[in-house]
């Protein structure tokens, strides 16, 4: 069973809405301090799964959206080297990690795409 299996993409997506709000309704308040902080903790483990799934995937993904998915992986990686309380302390920074949870769920939903004719060069990836 992949990640994205285990925890849910409706429950990625749930977790990212809080964050973003509804477009009609603009950008949510985040809550006291301890809502933050749970919200900090949901993303960090949506990221670790996530991005694992899309490490697993990294054979997929050629051209453009091989590039996107090392963009979006090395984003991943930094953002769970933020400490996670200053993570909740700061809401552009839960913005970020949400940004980040949807770019990965949306990447490991993509089907495997063939390899284009032609395509024999590996592009520098920080992908395995």
């Amino acid at each position: 069973m992949s990640s994205l299996e285990a925890i849910g993409a409706e429950h990625i997506r749930v977790t990212y809405t809080k964050v973003f709000g509804q477009v009609r309704l603009g950008r949510p308040g985040l809550g006291g301090e301890e809502d933050r902080a749970h919200l900090a903790g949901t993303l960090r483990g949506q990221l670790q799964l996530l991005l694992e799934d899309l490490e697993g995937r990294a054979g997929d993904f050629h051209g453009e959206i091989r590039a996107t998915a090392d963009h979006v992986a090395t984003r991943a990686r930094e953002a769970l080297a933020v400490e996670e309380a200053a993570v909740a302390r700061d809401p552009e920074q839960l913005h970020d990690m949400a940004v980040l949870a949807r770019s990965l769920l949306e990447l490991c939903r993509l089907p495997r795409l063939p390899v284009p004719p032609g395509t024999h060069t590996p592009l520098p990836h920080c992908l395995p």
